[in-house]
């Protein structure tokens, strides 16, 4: 199925109606809707040539840079949202993303679902694409709930060190509160998922030509392959970070 550029911009006139009420009732409102749209619009039109250009000449490099691409982007915004100095967290992020991502989805692709070419962009696009999305939701969450508990609460964890623990079980409180706050959002976010995501992500299989069956198959596996990589995303980016937010005696380092 094709949509010439005519057919699409007669669609997006339809935002003319959510336009037009609120120019009715707040004028002042209309730049808020606006800019936002227009925002939209832009990212979608990069994202496009992006695929376009993955679709057309299909290379693993081009689909290992595209991916490269996607982990730099989300590795700021994870620095962002969880307060961290990005001398910290920056790089071992990006590297964990990526490693994670990319072996999660070697293995649905080549084990799992083992199409003709697993490594093309016709699947390994989207099947990364969904991962990411999830590993940077989850690890927000967890990452975050870490440091910021390591930060206000380090009592217990110089207590443990003092007393000749190993550093990896006094650090074991912190871990557990991390996994704790990425498993309690991601087991809410399933119930969301299927209510809402999946079944617009499970149509566009359909109508991709999957049988419907085959299709909530590839669902489920997806789902699964997030959850586990999201898990070893976290494991790596605290491993990475280890020596960078503690000194060799242990004593932390990052800024409160």
């Amino acid at each position: 199925m094709e949509i010439q550029m005519l057919n699409l911009l007669w669609g997006v006139l339809l935002l003319a109606i959510p336009g037009y009420l609120i120019y009715t009732c707040d004028r002042l409102e209309l730049p808020r809707f606006v800019l936002p749209v227009v925002r939209m619009l832009v990212q979608m039109s990069a994202m496009g040539g992006c695929l376009w250009l993955l679709y057309r000449y299909d290379t693993v490099w081009l689909c290992l840079l595209w991916l490269a691409v996607l982990v730099v982007a989300a590795a700021f915004l994870l620095v962002s949202r969880t307060r961290m100095p990005s001398r910290v967290l920056m790089l071992p992020a990006c590297v964990a993303m990526y490693v994670s991502v990319l072996v999660v989805s070697a293995y649905v692709l080549f084990v799992a679902l083992r199409p003709e070419s697993p490594m093309s962009a016709r699947w390994f696009v989207p099947v990364s694409g969904m991962l990411m999305a999830h590993v940077l939701t989850t690890n927000i969450h967890a990452v975050r709930t870490y440091f910021d508990s390591l930060r206000q609460d380090s009592v217990p964890y110089y207590t443990l060190l003092g007393n000749g623990a190993p550093r990896l079980k006094a650090l074991a409180p912190y871990i557990t509160r991390a996994l704790r706050s990425m498993t309690v959002p991601a087991a809410a976010n399933l119930s969301a998922m299927g209510l809402f995501v999946l079944p617009m992500l499970l149509s566009g299989l359909l109508l991709g030509g999957m049988k419907p069956v085959m299709a909530v198959a590839v669902m489920v596996l997806l789902v699964v392959a997030a959850i586990a990589a999201s898990m070893l995303s976290l494991v790596l980016t605290l491993w990475l970070c280890d020596r960078r937010a503690f000194d060799k005696s242990g004593k932390i380092i990052i800024e409160s």
